[in-house]
């Protein structure tokens, strides 16, 4: 008996097959990663959102902050509607440079067909660590006294987050942060297009969950990101890697150690 899903692959596969045959590279990695952008990231914020809406008491019961901490709608929906401007922009940016490139060109390796598993894997866990590396340097230079207040304060106006401030920033943090540590390093690798699409789903939902505000949301733990919307300078990174290397992840690291009175 042949799998219900059989049918669906092959579809995709044709869809896939006619779309590599008809537009050019740079069309299809537009295409595409939009796409990704809406089903990893839009998707699961709005789920997020619903349960605020649908279920209200379950939410309030598994909200990791106060309910006086969380944002009001006005601020939520001046969120959503300041993150598709930020959305918008970055496509405008994307097609203004693939003209300016040329539509025969790609960040990334696309063939006709899909990569193997062990490619795809290694390509995950490369992009994971360069990642991890990369954020936590950036996102800790946004938190230096001088940048602090011009570029990242934005971001940390929501001390109890919810899933789309996760992609609340200014424009140079969302470049510099939330876009450059995924995409470039894996575009330095001329990694193929299905692995850096795979890469990007796990880092947008991981995004939205890891600003959800929710104690149900064990993988990734919500709590780690959301103690750093509540106290700051605590868990710069995304994995935990580079703040267990520097002792960035304890609450207080920062202030003078107390010398014991002999």
């Amino acid at each position: 008996m042949i799998p219900p899903w059989t049918q669906y692959t092959d579809q995709l596969d044709q869809l896939w097959a006619e779309a590599y045959s008809k537009y050019p590279p740079s069309v299809i990695e537009f295409v595409f990663t939009i796409s990704v952008q809406i089903l990893a990231f839009w998707v699961p914020a709005t789920i997020y959102l619903s349960i605020d809406l649908l279920f209200p008491v379950f939410s309030r019961r598994h909200k990791i902050q106060s309910e006086r901490r969380q944002p009001s709608w006005r601020q939520i929906r001046h969120c959503v509607g300041y993150v598709g401007l930020n959305e918008v922009i970055g496509a405008v940016i994307q097609v203004l440079l693939r003209y300016i490139f040329g539509l025969n060109k790609s960040l990334f390796v696309i063939t006709r067909d899909f990569p193997s598993l062990s490619t795809i894997v290694f390509d995950f866990i490369y992009g994971l660590l360069a990642r991890e590396i990369s954020f936590y340097y950036i996102h800790r230079a946004f938190h230096h006294p001088r940048i602090y207040g011009y570029i990242h304060k934005k971001h940390h106006k929501f001390t109890a987050p919810m899933a789309f401030s996760a992609q609340y920033a200014h424009l140079v943090e969302h470049i510099a942060a939330n876009m450059i540590p995924i995409v470039v390093p894996l575009a330095l690798r001329r990694a193929n297009l299905f692995s850096f699409g795979i890469f990007v789903a796990f880092e947008l939902w991981e995004a939205a969950a890891d600003h959800s505000g929710y104690d149900f949301v064990k993988l990734p733990p919500a709590q780690i990101h959301d103690l750093h919307h509540e106290k700051f300078r605590v868990n710069y990174g995304t994995l935990g890697i580079m703040d267990w290397i520097h002792g960035t992840d304890v609450v207080g690291w920062d202030k003078p150690k107390k010398v014991p009175v002999e």
